[in-house]
Order: C-alpha cells, then sequence, then structure tokens
C-alpha cells in the first residue's frame, strides 16, 4: 500500500504583515490539496483554527483531536480519508513522567504541556493497517531524549503494526534526542533525499538557514520512498511560519 502523507506546523495564533490564521488558512488548504494525502499530521493546532480546518478539510477528511490541556488548549491533531480508511483505535498521551495524565513534562523552556496523538487506521480496500502517531516535542536536550524514549515504548504498546511518526520535534540533526529517535526509528528524509535545509523560516528563510526541525520517522515494516519540504508561497506570503513536509511511504 501506497501512503501520501503531509505534516504541517500550522502556527498557533495571528500574526502581522497578511499572516493572521484567517489569511494562512486558504493558503495551507492551497499548498495541501495539490498532494491529495491520505493522512495528515498537523501541529500547533487551537480553537481559532477548528472552524478553518472545517471548513476547508471537514468534507473529505476525519480529524482526531485533544487538546494538551485546558488551560493552554493546544494540539497535535491526526486527519484521514474518510472514504478511504477506517479507524480503529486512537488515543494519546503526555510527554511527561505521567503520560496518562494532563501534565507539564520535560519542557526546559516554556514548561508547557506536551502531547503526543495516534491512531490505528484500517484501509476499507486491502484491509491494511498501519499506526500513525504525531507530536510536538518542547525544548531542552533532556526532555527530547526521554520523549524519544517513551514514545518508542509507547508505539509497541499501541500496536505490533507498520508505525510511522510525525512532528515539529524542535531539534536538529545533530541534537542529542535525534539520536534517541534513530535508535528505534528511521528518518525518512535521511533515507531518501537528505534535504537538511530549513523547515522552520518565522516568515523570514534567510533568518533560519539551519532550522531542519520537522520529521517523520518510520518503524522497520515501512519502506521510506520520497519526502518533499513543501514551501508553497502566495503572492509572498505563507501559509505558515514553517514549511510543510510531503512523504511517501510504502506498506
Amino acid at each position: 500500500m501506497h501512503l501520501k502523507v503531509v505534516s504541517f506546523n500550522i502556527r498557533c495564533c495571528d500574526d502581522k504583515d497578511g499572516h493572521a490564521i484567517s489569511e494562512r488558512a486558504p493558503r495551507l488548504h492551497a499548498a495541501i490539496a495539490p498532494i491529495d494525502p491520505d493522512v495528515i499530521g498537523l501541529q500547533e493546532y487551537r480553537p481559532a483554527w477548528e472552524a478553518h480546518i472545517e471548513k476547508y478539510f471537514g468534507k473529505d477528511y476525519e480529524i482526531f483531536n485533544k487538546y494538551r490541556s485546558t488551560e493552554s488548549p493546544e494540539s497535535a491533531p491526526i486527519l484521514w480519508k474518510k472514504e478511504k480508511f477506517t479507524c480503529l483505535d486512537k488515543g494519546y498521551f503526555w510527554l511527561s513522567d505521567t503520560p496518562e495524565v494532563e501534565s507539564r513534562g520535560w519542557d526546559e523552556l516554556y514548561h508547557c504541556h506536551r502531547i503526543c496523538e495516534w491512531v490505528i487506521l484500517e484501509e476499507k480496500a486491502s484491509g491494511r493497517r498501519f499506526t500513525f502517531m504525531n507530536t510536538h516535542y518542547g525544548f531542552g536536550d533532556d526532555g527530547q531524549i526521554k520523549s524519544g524514549e517513551l514514545i518508542a515504548a509507547r508505539s509497541k504498546v499501541i500496536s505490533d503494526l507498520p508505525t510511522f511518526l510525525t512532528g515539529d520535534f524542535n531539534l536538529r540533526p545533530t541534537a542529542p534526542g535525534y539520536a534517541i529517535l534513530c535508535k528505534h526509528f528511521t528518518d525518512v528524509n535521511a533515507a531518501t533525499r537528505n534535504d537538511l535545509s530549513a523547515t522552520f523560516h518565522g516568515y523570514h528563510p534567510e533568518k533560519h538557514p539551519g532550522a531542519h526541525i520537522d520529521f517523520c520517522f518510520i518503524n522497520d515494516q515501512i519502506a521510506p520512498v520520497d519526502q518533499k519540504i513543501i514551501r508553497d508561497t502566495f503572492d509572498g506570503k505563507y501559509p505558515s511560519d514553517h514549511y510543510g513536509l510531503e512523504i511517501d511511504l510504502e506498506l
């Protein structure tokens, strides 16, 4: 089964100079729609995005979302094509010492909650099943190392199926947390194009040339086919302060 995946940090809030959520939402759709992904992992999703995601993606995609905390509702939801897949199971856990309980965890910079969401999907036509995990890491080596170990352990508890993980990991390939992830998974980019150009640009790509911090990791039941950075702009304006990822996998 060939699987087309998109991962995109969509930026949680309104920004100036034509980059409010209401202005960026149609650009996000315009960047993603031509790819026609089977599944999508978003990061920095907040209530202000809900109506826009429903407007542009609700017809074709089902969404699973769990906000990471009541005090700061932000999440890493997963979307999948309604007509193509059936969701068999879904869940979430916090990146913390108490993953079953809403908790702040290991973010050493902002000290906020971090969460990982997951779904088990079955392709209706073939019966093939897989696990899709999506997350947004905090900052700091210790927390990123612990987050990677927790996600790897949890992935084995969730299923023995082909499993892949997308997200904004807030780390570069030289970071200790990246090495931990590569102990358990394969980085699709490293196995294909090995394009280490920035995935975070902050609306000013020239200021962040090496900020390659968004990834897709796969277990050994999945073959990496390709990964491209989605760099679409619209009249000089961006869908987000990150570029997205277009990922091709073979299960």
